[in-house]
C-alpha cells in the first residue's frame, strides 16, 4: 500500500536515519541550469508569506529502517541539491563569524557525536558518481576548496559533477547578511515533498523502472501523479510543476 504524506525538508532532514542513493540508481545529473530554477523557485518564496514550496515527490524504501539507514529510490537529484545549497549557506555562516547558525546547518548535513561535536558521516550517501567529493564537503572543517585528489583516489570527475552547482549557489548568497540568510534558510526547512515510503525492495526495483522509463527524468511517475491526486493532498493541484 502506498502512502503518500507531506513532509517539510526540515523533518526529513531532522531524521535520525541515513538516506542513502541505492546502487542501480543512475548517476548524479543535475547541472547548473536545474541548481539556477531550484535557486530561483525558493529565493521567489523569500518574499511571500505563505506556506512553503512544493519540490515534488520523495519515495523512500524503509525495508532496512531497522539498520537506520533509508533508500532513496526517487528523489536523489533534490535531494543532493538541497544538501549541496545548505552546504553553500553553512560556508557563508562560517564565513560570517555566524557561528551558530553554521552549526545548526550543520546538524542538517551530517550526524555528529553530542559529546564531541565531531561528524559521525553525511546525512546522504550519494550517488557512487559523487559520493567521496559529497561526503568530504559535508565535513564542518571544509574550507570551500575542491582539491583532485582526496586520499588516494582521484576525484576530478566528481568535482566537475559538483562544483559549478557549489559555486553558483555561493556565488548567489555571498552577498547575503545574517537577517537575509536566516530568511533564506527558512525558506528552504519549510518547503516541502510529498512522502512515499514503500517497505518492499522488489517494489523500489518496479517503481524505478517505471520512472526511468523509456528514459523519462526520475520524477514521480503519471501513475503517482494521479494517484497523489486522487488521495486529494491539499495545494497538489496548484503546486504540482
Amino acid at each position: 500500500m502506498i502512502n503518500p504524506n507531506p513532509a517539510k525538508i526540515e523533518s526529513i532532514l531532522n531524521s535520525s536515519i541515513q538516506f542513502a542513493v541505492p546502487r542501480y540508481q543512475r548517476e548524479f545529473t543535475w547541472g547548473k541550469s536545474e541548481a539556477l530554477e531550484f535557486f530561483e523557485d525558493l529565493k521567489s518564496y523569500t518574499e511571500l508569506e505563505t506556506g512553503g514550496l512544493f519540490l515534488g515527490t520523495l519515495i523512500f524504501d524503509i525495508s532496512e529502517e531497522r539498520q537506520k539507514k533509508i533508500k532513496v529510490v526517487d528523489g536523489q537529484q533534490r535531494l543532493t541539491t538541497i544538501l549541496l545549497l545548505l552546504i553553500a549557506c553553512r560556508n557563508l555562516a562560517k564565513k560570517s563569524k555566524a557561528a551558530r547558525i553554521a552549526q545548526k546547518i550543520q546538524e542538517k548535513i551530517t550526524f555528529e557525536d553530542p559529546t564531541t561535536a565531531e561528524s559521525l558521516g553525511p546525512r546522504l550517501i550519494a550517488s557512487e558518481s559523487v559520493k567521496d567529493v559529497f561526503e568530504e564537503i559535508s565535513k564542518y572543517e571544509w574550507n570551500g576548496e575542491f582539491t583532485p585528489k582526496i586520499g588516494n583516489k582521484h576525484v576530478k570527475l566528481q568535482i566537475r559533477r559538483i562544483k559549478p552547482i557549489y559555486d553558483y549557489f555561493y556565488n548567489e548568497i555571498k552577498s547575503f547578511d545574517k537577517a537575509k540568510l536566516s530568511n533564506f534558510l527558512k525558506v528552504i526547512y519549510e518547503s516541502y515533498v510529498v512522502r512515499i515510503d514503500i517497505q518492499d525492495e522488489v517494489e523500489a526495483f518496479s517503481i524505478f523502472e517505471r520512472t526511468n522509463a523509456r528514459g523519462v527524468d526520475l520524477e514521480a511517475s503519471d501513475l503517482l501523479k494521479n494517484y497523489l491526486f486522487s488521495r486529494g493532498v491539499e495545494g497538489l493541484e496548484e503546486a504540482w510543476p
